[in-house]
């Protein structure tokens, strides 16, 4: 499939005032297969985008794109917002292709998508937004697993992003570890355990449900149908990229395939007083290792776990996002901006 024919293979349908596409990006050096972007439109023409990267496990239609009802999902939000906010699917999830190695045993093949390759991806999508939409800015926001090659991007295209957001990011821990995952291409799991899972029962207090009641209702059902089932697969069973397991296993090592001093982006770090993956102690020093940055933040919100963006207080999460963006966007004007001559008024 050639580029030009892949970028003109996009399907649209509106909802309201903004309307949702696809394109399918080619992957550079990987013949035949390709990425899903999907790009949630505003009415009204911006230069401002954001991309959104979602997590080790489910893809952006079921992260940033889901919609808790009709037109109500964080791509919607932003883009009412007037930026251009597309929700990048990796290689293997998603609407994205699958690679042959996910359709054959599961230790015949390499692990399906690493950090590195994923940070390549965005790099195709970064560059189709900047080129083929006309993207002035473009802004990062990051979940769990996500964070790894968002934050490897960055640091390897320091004028790339405006922003770098981390919510929720991978960071190191402190507990015994256990053994690292075993070398295989993909992982498997069904939408119903993942979605028990979501419920964080063991983390929660026992009084406290935080998912929204759209979640409960329809998640699981969209998370299956967004796996091609594999013959011979047991019913129900969910074919999973394993490449982000081993990333998660080497972060919560304290080793990254980046180098944190050379992300010259805002950087903000934000997540969930439930958080696993990350407290405030952890935060902290993940972030500190930020050096090169002009702006940083960290923020704790109460009541708010792993899959915060899944949540009661997700417009939390989006308000603080949309700050930082802001915040983001006045601190390289300010950089940027010449200063005033001796003696000038």
């Amino acid at each position: 499939m050639s580029a030009l024919l892949a970028l003109a293979l996009m399907s649209a349908i509106s909802n309201g005032d903004v309307r949702l596409e696809t394109a399918d990006l080619p992957v550079p050096g990987v013949p035949g297969q390709y990425v899903a972007l999907h790009c949630a439109v505003p009415a009204r023409a911006s230069r401002q985008s954001v991309l959104f990267i979602h997590g080790a496990s489910f893809p952006t239609r079921l992260a940033f794109g889901f919609e808790f009802s009709p037109g109500d999902s964080w791509l919607a939000y932003m883009a009412h917002r007037g930026f251009l906010a597309c929700g990048l699917d990796f290689l293997g999830f998603g609407a994205s292709s699958r690679p042959a190695s996910m359709t054959g045993p599961s230790a015949d093949g390499a692990p399906v998508t690493s950090a590195t390759e994923a940070a390549q991806q965005i790099a195709q999508a970064v560059d189709y937004l900047r080129k083929r939409r006309g993207m002035a800015t473009v802004h990062l926001v990051a979940h769990s697993w996500g964070t790894i090659p968002a934050a490897a991007f960055a640091a390897t295209h320091p004028d790339a992003l405006a922003s770098l957001t981390l919510f929720g990011p991978v960071t190191p821990e402190t507990r015994k570890q256990g053994a690292p995952s075993a070398s295989r291409s993909w992982w498997s799991i069904t939408a119903q355990e993942r979605y028990q899972q979501l419920r964080f029962k063991d983390v929660l207090p026992a009084d406290l449900s935080l998912l929204e009641p759209a979640v409960s209702e329809k998640w699981a059902t969209e998370f299956k149908a967004s796996v091609p089932h594999v013959p011979g697969d047991v019913d129900g069973s969910l074919r999973i990229p394993a490449g982000p397991l081993v990333d998660i296993d080497a972060a919560h090592a304290g080793h990254y395939p980046y180098d944190p001093a050379k992300v010259t982006a805002p950087v903000f770090v934000v997540y969930g007083d439930y958080d696993t993956e990350t407290d405030d102690a952890r935060s902290a020093a993940f972030l500190a290792k930020f050096t090169g940055s002009p702006l940083k933040w960290r923020l704790r919100i109460d009541h708010g776990t792993h899959v915060m963006h899944l949540e009661r207080n997700r417009r939390s999460l989006y308000e603080s996002t949309c700050a930082f963006i802001q915040a983001a966007a006045s601190t390289v004007q300010e950089t940027s901006s010449p200063m005033p001559a001796s003696g000038s008024h």
